[in-house]
C-alpha cells in the first residue's frame, strides 16, 4: 500500500467534551493545508456533526470506549475518516430531515448537514473493525501536483517520455475495465491539475457512462493500451446538444493523428444520437486544439476569457500559465438547421452575424418590440451552477419577469463575495427581452462573450464578468481569422482593460 500524504491521526474517548478538541484538531490541519476561513468553517461544522453522531449514536450511554479521527491529503483536498467500533449503522435508513420550528431539527439533520458543508460524504461499515465516516473537501483553485512529489507518490519525471509507434488505432466506446487507465492517462497529461476533478476517479468514470451524462471513448494501440480519451458531455437532460471535451492523449503517442481520430469518432456517435450540434473548448495557451476542430468543421463562436484557473497544467505544451487561460468555444451542426429569428442586441448585432455566418446558422433577425423591464409580467427565474475548482459560476436566465435585472444584480453580488473569479450569463437569443435588457445587464460590468446554439431552449447569447480578474489579451494565441476578430471585439468592451474606442 502507498505511503499516505501527510496523514495525521487523533485518538479520542466516546466524551462529548472532546468534540471541541477534534474540531480543533481538524481545524488546524485544514488551515496548514491552505483552506480558506469559509472553507474551514464549513469542515468545522461537518466534523462536530459527524464525531457528535459517533459518541451519541454509536455506544451504549454505560460503554467506555475510543474513537479515532485522521486527516489526510488526498489528490483534490483533505480526507477526514471518523472509525469508531461501535454500532454498525445503515445510512440507507436514515430518514429525511425535516425541520419543526417548535422542536428544532429532527432524525437525519446531522448526516444532512455533513453533506451540505462538504462535497463528499460516505459511510462505510467495516466488519469486525467496525466502521467509518468520510468527510472530504476540495481545495479551491490548488495545482496539488507537488503533494505527491513531497511524498514520493509517483513522481514526474522532468523530461517528457520517448515518442513511441502505436500502430494501427481503434477508437471505440471505453469499457468499465478501462476507466483506470482513462484517469492515468488524464494524470500522464495533466498531473492534478484537469478542472474537471472527476477524470481522476474510475469509479465515478464509470458511473457518469453508465447514467448517460457522459460518452467516453478511447484510442486504443495495436497492443490494447489506451493511448487516448474522448468524451461526449451530455449536460442536462434531454439538451439537444453535447460538448466533446475531456479530450487527451498520452505525450509519447502525440503526433500520430490520434486527436483527430477521437474527433471523429465524437462526430459520428453524435451524430448516431441525433443531436442538434456538437460544442468545444479549446485552449488558446496554444493552437494545436483549435486547428485540429477546425480541420473537422467545428467553427468559432465565443470567446471565454480567462475560464479556466491558472494552475491548470499542460505536459509538454503549456506547462505553466502566466494568467488564467482563456478559452475559444466552436461548434458544428450535425444537422441542417431549422431557420429561427434570434433577436440581437443592438449594439452587438453585427458581429453575432459574423459568428452565426461563421457557423453556418440559419437565422432571421427580429426587431424587439418598444418595451421595458416594467412590460414584463411572470416572475424572473435564474437558474445558478458553480464550480469552485474552476472559481466559475454560470447563470442562466431561465424566465425574464419584473426585477430581473434585480435579480441578476442580487445573485452577482453574492458569487463576487464568494469569491468566484469568473461568472457567465446566458440569454436566449429567442427572447426580445434580450435585445432590450442586455444594455441593462452590461451596466453591471457583463460584457460579450458570443453565442451558443442549443445551449438554452433554444440559442443562447452569452455574457461574461470577471471579479477583479486581468486579462493580457496579447498573451491569447487564436488560430482563425474569426477568432482574432473576436479577441480584438471582446477586448474592446472588457471593463478591465485601459480604455478604448468602443465597437
Amino acid at each position: 500500500m502507498a505511503e499516505k500524504c501527510e496523514y495525521s491521526r487523533l485518538t479520542l474517548p466516546n466524551d462529548r467534551s472532546y468534540v471541541d478538541v477534534a474540531a480543533a484538531y481538524v481545524r488546524a490541519v485544514a488551515a496548514k493545508i491552505g483552506f480558506e476561513e469559509e472553507d474551514i468553517r464549513s469542515i468545522d461544522a461537518a466534523t462536530r456533526e459527524a464525531v457528535s453522531n459517533v459518541v451519541e449514536h454509536a455506544f451504549e450511554p454505560w460503554e467506555r470506549a475510543e474513537l479515532e479521527v485522521s486527516c489526510e491529503r488526498v489528490p483534490l483536498g483533505l480526507k477526514i475518516v471518523v472509525r469508531d467500533k461501535g454500532i454498525p449503522f445503515d445510512p440507507t435508513t436514515v430518514p429525511e430531515c425535516e425541520v419543526d420550528p417548535s422542536e428544532g431539527p429532527g432524525p437525519g439533520c446531522g448526516v444532512f448537514a455533513m453533506k451540505e458543508h462538504m462535497d463528499e460524504v460516505s459511510f462505510h461499515n467495516l466488519g469486525r473493525d467496525g466502521k467509518e465516516s468520510v468527510l472530504v473537501k476540495y481545495l479551491r483553485n490548488r495545482d496539488i501536483t507537488d503533494y505527491f512529489e513531497a511524498c514520493e507518490l509517483e513522481p514526474f519525471v522532468p523530461e517528457l517520455p520517448e515518442r513511441r509507434e502505436p500502430g494501427p488505432i481503434v477508437v471505440r466506446a471505453m469499457q468499465p475495465s478501462e476507466a483506470a487507465e482513462v484517469s492515468r492517462c488524464m494524470y500522464r497529461a495533466y498531473g492534478y491539475s484537469h478542472t474537471f476533478e472527476s477524470m481522476y476517479y474510475p469509479e465515478r468514470i464509470m458511473e457518469l457512462n453508465e447514467r448517460g451524462e457522459m460518452y467516453s471513448a478511447v484510442a486504443v494501440t495495436q497492443d490494447g493500451e489506451v493511448a487516448g480519451h474522448a468524451a461526449l458531455l451530455k449536460g442536462s437532460t434531454g439538451a439537444r446538444i453535447a460538448e466533446t471535451g475531456l479530450g487527451v492523449v498520452k505525450p509519447e503517442f502525440r503526433g500520430h493523428g490520434i486527436f483527430g481520430l477521437l474527433e471523429d469518432h465524437m462526430i459520428a456517435r453524435g451524430k448516431e444520437e441525433g443531436l442538434l450540434g456538437l460544442y468545444g473548448r479549446a485552449v488558446t495557451s496554444h493552437t494545436y486544439s483549435q486547428r485540429t476542430g477546425h480541420r473537422h468543421g467545428v467553427n468559432d463562436c465565443a470567446l471565454m476569457v480567462g475560464l479556466v484557473p491558472q494552475t491548470a497544467w499542460f505536459r509538454g505544451i503549456a506547462e505553466k500559465l502566466t494568467q488564467r487561460e482563456s478559452i475559444v468555444v466552436h461548434f458544428k451542426y450535425l444537422e441542417p438547421p431549422k431557420p429561427v429569428t434570434v433577436y440581437a442586441p443592438v449594439r452587438h448585432e453585427a458581429i453575432i452575424r459574423r459568428l452565426y455566418e461563421n457557423i453556418q446558422g440559419s437565422v432571421r433577425y427580429g426587431s424587439a418590440p418598444e418595451m421595458d423591464e416594467s412590460s414584463l409580467v411572470g416572475e424572473p427565474l435564474i437558474k445558478t451552477q458553480a464550480s469552485s475548482t474552476m472559481s466559475f459560476a454560470r447563470m442562466d436566465v431561465d424566465a425574464y419577469g419584473q426585477g430581473i435585472v434585480k435579480l441578476v444584480r442580487a445573485r452577482l453580488r453574492e458569487l463576487c463575495v464568494k469569491r468566484f473569479d469568473i461568472i457567465h450569463l446566458y440569454l436566449s437569443l429567442l427572447e426580445p427581452a434580450t435585445a432590450v435588457l442586455t444594455p441593462r445587464f452590461e451596466e453591471l460590468g457583463f460584457f460579450f462573450c458570443g453565442i451558443l446554439p442549443g445551449a438554452l431552449p433554444g440559442d443562447a447569447l452569452i455574457l461574461q464578468y470577471l471579479n477583479n480578474v486581468f486579462i493580457d489579451y496579447d498573451k491569447i494565441q487564436v488560430a482563425s481569422e474569426m477568432a482574432r476578430e473576436l479577441v480584438s471585439y471582446v477586448r474592446s468592451l472588457d471593463p478591465n482593460q485601459p480604455e478604448s474606442p468602443a465597437p
